[in-house]
């Protein structure tokens, strides 16, 4: 299990700008919008705590709540050798503000900074597989793009399996994540394209 806190991320306010049109039920961004989307991303940097924990599991070391994991690729027949299983988060303090925002009765500003929060831990998992990927490519394997977990059952094996409570991440009884904007997932590890020929119709 490998642990990393305190990396840089920065939220692109275009995705902001889209879940929070998603959160408005489509409603068109104007340009006081975007300049309020703008400065609340610049805001939120001195209130990231980012953190992450991951671990890279081969197939013999595999539990077997992992097996469905291990399929083999359709065309190629080829199966992962090993697979990254990661919780990335970027703290409370975002969430705290937007508690405060919903007191206050903040109703756009809290739309901002729930959108932000999501787009934030976004980029925090995004860190975290541009970091495997590397080390996937020092091992001559292949990524496979993230895949975000959502089921609480799944969820829990995983935080298990990391031991989340590390950098303060918790699940409570009804599969709530806290701190609120934290991902969970896993990543494929493939053997290079060239070693993965299609499988020959019959």
């Amino acid at each position: 299990m490998k642990k990393i806190k305190k990396f840089r991320i920065k939220a692109r306010p275009s995705f902001v700008l889209r879940g929070l049109r998603a959160l408005m039920e489509n409603a068109q961004p104007t340009p006081e919008l975007e300049k309020a989307v703008e400065s609340e991303g610049e805001n939120a940097v001195a209130l990231y705590a980012t953190a992450a924990v991951y671990e890279t599991v081969d197939r013999a070391k595999s539990s077997p709540w992992m097996e469905p994991l291990w399929t083999a690729e359709p065309e190629t027949g080829a199966v992962p050798v090993a697979v990254t299983f990661f919780v990335a988060t970027i703290g409370p303090g975002l969430e705290e503000e937007l508690a405060a925002a919903l007191t206050r009765g903040e109703g756009l500003r809290s739309q901002i900074l729930t959108a932000l929060g999501e787009e934030s831990a976004e980029q925090a998992a995004n860190f975290l597989t541009r970091l495997v990927g590397d080390e996937a490519k020092e091992e001559a394997c292949e990524l496979s793009p993230r895949f975000n977990v959502t089921v609480p059952e799944l969820q829990r094996q995983i935080l298990l399996l990391l031991g989340s409570d590390k950098i303060q991440i918790q699940m409570d009884n009804v599969g709530h994540l806290s701190p609120r904007f934290t991902k969970i997932g896993h990543l494929l590890w493939w053997p290079p394209s060239k070693r993965r020929k299609p499988t020959e119709k019959k």
